[in-house]
Parts: C-alpha cells; sequence; structure tokens
C-alpha cells in the first residue's frame, strides 16, 4: 500500500492519468465499440471499406490486441502497485503510453501502407513501455509471483506485430492464425488472475471460508494451455488437427474441474461475482467446443472461439472493469441493475454468435450479437466515464 506523501504530487496530475486502468479501461471499451460498428456495417455492406489492412484483419486485430491486450495490460499495470507497493506508471509518462496507443490506433485504420507500417512502430513502442514499467515494478520489488505475466504479454506482442506484418506482406491466411493464437494467450492471461481473483472475491463478498486451489492441477492446465497453443500454431504448417482437438477438449475439462469448488451458485445474486464465474465456464465450454469443431459439421471453429472471444474475454472484462474501476476509485463494490444487465447482454451476445448460425441465420446472428455487444458496453461507457474521469471518493492516490 502506498504512503499519502505522494497526494501532493497527484493533484496536479489529471485524474484520467493518475493510474493505467484508468484511460486503458475507457478507451480500449470505446475502441471495441467502434470496431463491432464498422466491422458490422462493412460485412452488412451499408460502409465501403477503405483501410490498408483486410477489414476482416483490422477488426479482428483491433478487438484482440486494441481491446482485450490493452485492459489487460491497463490492470495489470494497476494491480501490480498494490502487488509490489511501487508507484505505477503516471502523469506524462501514463499520457505518453496512450499517446503511442492512440497513435497506433488512428494509423491503423488508414488506408495508407506508409501509414500502416509507422502504426505498427508506434504499436511496438506501446508494448514495448507497457511491459518494460511492469518488469521494472515486478522485479524491483522482488515481487516473483508475478513475474509469469512478462513472457505472457511479450507473446502477445509478438503476436500482435506478427499478425500486422503479415497482413502488409499479404499473407492475411497467417495473419488471422496468430491473431487466434493470441486468443489463447489472452485464455492463459485470464487463466491465471482468475484463478486468484475470482476465488478470492467470492470468498471475502460472502464470508465463506478461503477456497484452495489445487496446485497439481494448476500446473496441468498451465502445460496444457501452452501445448494447445504450440499445436494450435503448428497446426497451420502440419495435419495434427487430432492432436490439437484433444488437447483442447482436455484443457476445456480440466478448467471446469478447475472451477468445481469455487462456490459458484452461491454467486446467483451478486452480477459482480456471476459475471466471473460464468466466464470462465464459458471459457472450459469454448475449448472443448474448439476441439469438438475438428470432429464434427455442427459447430464451426470460428463459432466456438467465440465463446471464448465473447462469452470469455469479454465478459471477463466487463465484470473486472466494472469492479475494478470501483475499488480503485476508493467506491463501494456496488453495481446498479443497468451494470448487471449489461453482463447479460455479454453472454446474450455470445448466444446470437454461436447459436443462430447453427439454424443458417449467419447474418441475424452477427447482427445481434453486435447489438448486444455495442449495448453491453455502452452502458459502462455511461456509468463508468465519469468514475474513470474523476479523483478518488476517498481522496487517496490513484
Amino acid at each position: 500500500m502506498l504512503q499519502p506523501e505522494i497526494l501532493d504530487k497527484e493533484q496536479a496530475i489529471m485524474p484520467i492519468f493518475r493510474l493505467a486502468f484508468r484511460p486503458f479501461f475507457l478507451l480500449p471499451t470505446l475502441l471495441s465499440i467502434v470496431a463491432v460498428v464498422v466491422w458490422i456495417t462493412v460485412l452488412n455492406g451499408n460502409l465501403s471499406w477503405k483501410g490498408s489492412l483486410p477489414v476482416n484483419i483490422w477488426h479482428g486485430h483491433e478487438m484482440i490486441f486494441g481491446f482485450a491486450a490493452s485492459v489487460a495490460v491497463g490492470f495489470l499495470l494497476s494491480a501490480a502497485q498494490t502487488w509490489t507497493g511501487v508507484r505505477s506508471i503516471n502523469g506524462w509518462k501514463l499520457a505518453a503510453v496512450v499517446f503511442f496507443w492512440l497513435t497506433a490506433r488512428v494509423a491503423l485504420f488508414s488506408p495508407s501502407a506508409s501509414v500502416l507500417v509507422f502504426g505498427m512502430v508506434c504499436e511496438g513502442i506501446w508494448w514495448l513501455l507497457s511491459i518494460s514499467y511492469l518488469a521494472y515494478m515486478v522485479i524491483k520489488s522482488n515481487n516473483h509471483r508475478n513475474l509469469i505475466f512478462i513472457p505472457l504479454l511479450s507473446i502477445i506482442m509478438m503476436l500482435d506485430l506478427g499478425t500486422l506484418l503479415l497482413a502488409l506482406m499479404g499473407n492475411p491466411g497467417l495473419s488471422s492464425h496468430l491473431s487466434y493464437g493470441a486468443v489463447f494467450m489472452m485464455t492463459f492471461v485470464i487463466t491465471v488472475v482468475g484463478g486468484r481473483v475470482i476465488p478470492f472475491f467470492t470468498t471475502r463478498a460472502l464470508n465463506l471460508p478461503a477456497i484452495k486451489g489445487n496446485l497439481l492441477l494448476e500446473r496441468l492446465i498451465a502445460l496444457m494451455l501452452g501445448m494447445s497453443f504450440i499445436s494450435f500454431i503448428a497446426n497451420y504448417y502440419f495435419s495434427i488437427s487430432y492432436l490439437l482437438s484433444v488437447l483442447l477438449i482436455v484443457t476445456g475439462c480440466l478448467q471446469l474441474m478447475r472451477m468445481y469448488n469455487w462456490q459458484s451458485v452461491k454467486t446467483a445474486k451478486a452480477p459482480l461475482l456471476w459475471s466471473l464465474h460464468l466466464s470462465y465456464l464459458n471459457m472450459g465450454i469454448g475449448f472443448i467446443a474448439m476441439g469438438l469443431s475438428y470432429f464434427t459439421n455442427i459447430i464451426s471453429f470460428s463459432s466456438s472461439i467465440h465463446i471464448i472471444t465473447v462469452g470469455t474475454i469479454g465478459t471477463m472484462i466487463l465484470g473486472m472493469m466494472s469492479r475494478v474501476s470501483l475499488g480503485h476509485t476508493g467506491r463501494l463494490l456496488q453495481v446498479n441493475r443497468w451494470i448487471g444487465f449489461s453482463f447479460v447482454l455479454l453472454l446474450i451476445a455470445m448466444l446470437f454468435r454461436v447459436l443462430l448460425p447453427l439454424i443458417n441465420w449467419l447474418m441475424q446472428g452477427y447482427i445481434l450479437a453486435a447489438i448486444s455487444w455495442v449495448l453491453g458496453f455502452s452502458i459502462f461507457i455511461f456509468y463508468y466515464a465519469p468514475i474513470l474521469m474523476r479523483a478518488r471518493a476517498d481522496g487517496r492516490s490513484g
């Protein structure tokens, strides 16, 4: 916990730049709304796409890297301050990081290939600054437990830049494949963070006995996630679909086993809890569905991975942002019915995207899922933008 002596200096800093979660919850959420609206409008034939990236590559890139990975970075840079006791990036340094992130977003939208290259450079600088500062905090405090996030984020960074470079070189197939690979790495981050905070939040809020994790099971999940990621990347070059499908199904089953003692049923009346539990549940289901997609035509790989991208990553992000934004600004961990409804909208978006294509309502599924996503995150923006742009309610740092 930081001491109050830095408060005088902090008064001169705009609240939005006092801690990384503030800009990197707000701006990527806005980006996700724009990316979904543009994507569905182009897909529906109502907008002509002029970008130098293929529209599907741009949409996937901005949703996975521009949105999901950026929120994860904002969370980790903020949480690391609590973990390490080292002041996280703030003020003009944080503003500079935000500048590179924003510049990359604008450049990647451009029809000019040279501007796209400039955007890639800015994207790389954003990653290097973010990861370096997180590494500095963790290493300075000898916080070895959280060193795992440095290689995880570094791999996501390489997948990000590789996705852009391959698209620029005219290889959209491999570019798209790498972006899907980044989804696997995001599930790794969620597995680590979610496995720590979901049981903790649950026992603390419901006054339950501490939930102890199974170390052997957690190591096995980590191993299977790593093998699934490597096998998925390799499957682009070698035909190992059978091995990959088995790894995915086993990984999903292990994720569901991990939740066995998490007391999920008891969270039904607490939106800030059940949203996290349900999103983690979707991860297990999503891995199983992806594995089955290699055996059957009933569900496609694209639909099954959206169980994870929408039902796990999207819902987990919305739930964590809603909670962290309150806790890190000195407010009570209570949400109104509209925020609870936003969680429901994300789950509805997943169901539309996954189930409607099964009855050949492909475009209807896309459109209804997009509408649900936009409405869900618009509710978050409406209620949380004022919180994220104001100083803490309790007058403390952050």
